[in-house]
């Protein structure tokens, strides 16, 4: 923008002309857009706003850019064609020259010299002066094109150093799902939101959303079969889509109907062959998904990708080092670190909670009758079967052995001691993989039971309470008669 408007002053202030614009042409679209207009005497050189328009529209113009050659028009030329009439009579001008802006022989743009008063006129001696700066002023651009193609390819790197750095700075799945988000929306200046999902055992789930101008807005969580994200997920290939309103994939959709007219691109998070997500960037105006684009883009989603596993794994570390590996449930470390968190809870707000403690009953039995294997999936039975009998803000915990407990927020002793009993029926009914005819009808639990604060203050206090009572009414218990007696 500065070369075409230093090159619309000079050609202004080195002829006999009125006014100079200077224009950019896509040629693949042959769409006009003005970069710059200078008005002699001006003090300053502004950029016009003004939106493209189709060189089509002005056959002298058309001529211009795909012969290279210069063309001289005049108002008073009856001849003139009325598209170009047009423009004069509303520039005032008497006379126009049109000449391309060239750049390694390759026509890039569009330069329009008008003279307003009749008496005046655009000499061959302008013509050559205007023809010498255009020269300079294309080689002038070419330069300036490739100084800021190579900053913005240094400043596009250092967005990829810094996601690198910022992607592997944690380890938290949505600190992780922020990052990537913010790594793509500054190497996407024009786009509108970005969006990630999450690949798991096939089913794709919404991860994240972020908006470009940090606005907090609803996210599309849903994914429609067939839809950009659930082809990209399936093909693991990246799918850009230039033209929304026009692509068969956003056919009849919503955001079609409201008016947008942009571009999307879809890229597969992958590690190796394996998909683990999708990102998509949507963009208010159409964009050129050029190749080094989206080699970009696709960098910044392989270490995207890497990211999002390793969050996972650790995720899954996590779960493992506090969940039983045989029943599925808590292990005894996370019981006691939750029992800690309750104690600090409930003391703070002085609200009661109670705690259980359950050792199954003949299960010596059952594994000498019928096996350890056939102990160890009554052990799972009876983890499921403990899951139904509480509500979802209770906790269940394996504490070792044949043994459980659980944790009961906002609950006294006298409901603690109602739900030991619906527990000891519910195992007692549930169906155990034990043989056909077995002569153990069904299993029980010997539980103990404590609260806080009426029990005791601590871990220690509650934890001793509850096993004495758990083993009172294990020395009490008295198995039923076998089907065999």
């Amino acid at each position: 923008h500065g070369v075409a408007q230093a090159a619309a002053r000079q050609i202004v202030l080195f002829t006999n002309a009125d006014v100079c614009t200077i224009s950019l042409w896509d040629a693949e679209d042959n769409l006009i857009t003005l970069w710059a207009e200078y008005s002699r005497g001006a003090l300053t050189t502004s950029p016009i706003s003004q939106l493209p328009y189709p060189a089509s529209d002005y056959p002298t113009t058309s001529r211009v850019l795909q012969t290279g050659e210069p063309v001289l028009l005049k108002l008073a030329d009856p001849t003139l064609e009325a598209d170009e009439r047009i423009l004069m009579k509303g520039m005032n001008a008497s006379a126009m020259l049109m000449l391309p802006l060239m750049s390694q022989e390759k026509t890039i743009g569009l330069i329009e010299v008008f003279e307003t008063s009749p008496q005046d006129t655009i000499s061959s001696v302008d013509i050559a002066s205007i023809q010498v700066i255009a020269k300079h002023a294309g080689i002038s651009l070419e330069r300036a094109d490739l100084l800021e193609k190579a900053e913005q390819h240094a400043a596009e790197l250092e967005i990829i150093r810094k996601a690198s750095l910022n992607l592997t700075a944690s380890l938290d799945q949505q600190q992780v799902f922020n990052a990537i988000l913010k790594s793509a929306l500054r190497l996407s200046p024009d786009a509108l939101d970005a969006h990630i999902f999450t690949l798991q055992e096939g089913e794709l789930k919404f991860g994240a959303s972020m908006w470009a101008d940090g606005q907090n807005r609803t996210a599309y969580k849903n994914v429609r079969k067939g839809g950009l994200t659930d082809q990209v997920a399936t093909s693991g290939e990246i799918i850009a889509i230039e033209r929304v309103d026009t692509h068969p994939l956003y056919e009849d959709s919503e955001w079609i109907k409201s008016g947008w007219q942009g571009s999307i691109i879809g890229l597969p998070l992958k590690t190796g062959t394996e998909v683990v997500g999708v990102m998509n960037i949507a963009y208010l105006t159409r964009q050129d998904f050029s190749e080094e684009r989206m080699r970009l883009l696709g960098l910044l989603g392989d270490q995207a990708a890497i990211a999002i596993y390793n969050a996972r794994l650790h995720d899954l570390v996590k779960l493992q080092a506090v969940t039983d590996p045989l029943t599925g449930v808590a292990n005894r470390r996370a019981f006691n670190d939750r029992l800690d968190e309750e104690l600090r809870r409930s003391s703070r707000y002085n609200h009661p909670f109670s705690l259980l403690i359950l050792d199954m009953d003949r299960f010596k039995e059952v594994n000498d009758s019928f096996g350890h294997l056939v102990g160890d999936h009554t052990l799972q039975e009876v983890a499921s079967s403990l899951l139904r009998s509480v509500r979802d803000t209770d906790f269940v915990a394996r504490y070792g052995g044949d043994e459980f407990a659980l944790i009961l927020p906002e609950t006294d002793r006298e409901q603690a001691v109602m739900l030991a009993g619906k527990i000891n029926k519910k195992l007692f009914a549930s169906e155990m993989p034990w043989p056909e005819n077995s002569h153990i009808e069904g299993l029980t639990a010997s539980i103990g039971a404590a609260s806080f604060p009426t029990d005791g203050q601590t871990a220690e206090a509650l934890i001793s309470i509850a096993d004495n009572e758990l083993y009172l009414k294990k020395a009490a218990y008295s198995p039923p008669p076998s089907r065999s007696e």
